[in-house]
């Protein structure tokens, strides 16, 4: 093997002398403060073409814009075209039954899927075998043959993705799959089960993008020794959900029992970009937030608007309104603290939790609440803005999900 190549190779993924001898290290991009999502790039097919896909731990299929797709939103990358693919195969319906695919519906003798979103987005994908590739800096990493979904329909009241962002990689486990297929994390982990482990992590800047990671550190299977790392089990191989058992404002705990996070299942979801609590937990936390002001606290946005006059009922940034606040203002909002199963308790800064940008407020300058209410019997989603403030591992192997400072592992 000649220099060149060895450098190429060393630049595309971490070789470690262990029994575990990969990790493909990824570069994840922010499109958090138009949009409130995170993507990476990805190349399917042969001749590759890249796609920009929002990295989504709350859902476990790939699907890109096809060709043809008259709903699909406007994108800076070009469309899927399978025929320009010398690796991609039609899945015939009764070709997806013997595979023991979903065929939801049969499109024209294709198998395809159909999914719909929590926010209401959602599309309809013919299914294609095809090879597919993550990216670093513009090069393959590590290639395996995996299920496309080519979008042939969207909806175009509420559209799949911005126009900076192509698609979207679940990373869930194939339980929650829409077209029971293994996922791309399935594929390579069983392509390279001799030298990857079956884990990955997440660092999340909204500034800077972060890194996605597959496989262990460099001598530290399953990030095993990995300084200040937290582990909460998983509770069931759907979409990460954790045991959410309690909240606490400060030090003061909010008085729901932890059924009420929990009854639709508590999620890391990589794919929300807020935190999100049942309805009688965020009114819990609202009343607790709010009690400060009773005791005279001027805090801006709960208490009281930028010029010190008392907010008014419904008013404030518990009901979606922006003020623009000093850092100093900032702090004054107090520390909240998650506790998961296995004694784990998780804080989150003010910084992470009131924020701005597009996604949030017409005044890019003013900020508000990146925490908001589901229905009543709905679960928790511990979103981006949760995320932001761990390296997040995810250890389908041991079944549990890692949180470490990203101060000192991002």
């Amino acid at each position: 093997m000649n220099t060149a190549m060895a450098l190429n190779i060393l630049a595309l993924f971490i070789l470690v002398p262990a029994a575990t001898a990969l990790q493909i290290v990824t570069p994840v991009f922010s499109a958090f403060s138009k949009y409130g999502e995170y993507f990476l790039n990805l190349s399917i097919g042969v001749p590759s073409q890249t796609f920009r896909v929002q990295i989504d731990t709350g859902s476990a299929d790939l699907g890109v814009p096809g060709w043809g797709c008259k709903t699909c939103n406007p994108h800076l990358d070009k469309r899927y075209v399978p025929k320009q693919s010398n690796t991609a195969r039609a899945i015939s319906c009764t070709h997806g039954k013997s595979m023991n695919l979903t065929c939801h519906p049969c499109h024209y003798g294709q198998c395809a899927m159909s999914i719909t979103y929590e926010d209401g987005s959602g599309f309809a994908a013919d299914l294609w075998q095809d090879t597919v590739a993550f990216e670093s800096d513009g090069q393959q990493n590590i290639s395996v043959t995996a299920i496309v979904g080519g979008l042939y329909k969207s909806n175009p009241k509420n559209p799949m993705q911005p126009k900076s962002i192509d698609g979207i990689l679940g990373l869930a486990y194939r339980s929650v799959s829409n077209a029971n297929t293994l996922t791309l994390l399935d594929y390579l982990v069983a392509n390279r089960s001799n030298d990857l482990d079956n884990v990955f992590a997440l660092c999340l800047d909204s500034m800077k993008g972060g890194k996605f990671m597959i496989g262990s550190p460099d001598g530290n299977p399953y990030y095993e020794n990995l300084q200040g790392v937290q582990w909460t089990s998983l509770v069931k191989q759907t979409f990460y959900p954790v045991d959410l058992q309690a909240v606490y404002v400060g030090d003061r705990k909010i008085e729901v029992d932890p059924s009420v996070y929990n009854r639709g299942d508590a999620i890391v979801d990589s794919g929300s970009t807020d935190i999100t609590l049942p309805r009688g937990a965020y009114d819990a936390l609202r009343a607790l937030m709010l009690s400060v002001c009773k005791s005279g606290s001027q805090i801006v946005g709960l208490c009281v608007d930028e010029t010190g006059k008392k907010l008014a009922t419904h008013a404030g940034m518990f009901y979606g309104d922006c003020y623009t606040l000093s850092t100093k203002e900032i702090l004054a909002f107090p520390t909240l603290q998650f506790q998961l199963g296995g004694n784990v308790m998780l804080p989150l800064l003010p910084s992470m939790y009131v924020r701005g940008g597009a996604s949030y407020c017409d005044d890019i300058t003013q900020v508000t609440l990146a925490i908001d209410s589901g229905a009543v019997a709905d679960g928790t989603l511990l979103g981006d803005v949760f995320m932001e403030n761990w390296l997040t591992i995810f250890d389908r192997q041991h079944q549990r999900v890692g949180f470490a400072p990203a101060s000192k592992h991002c």
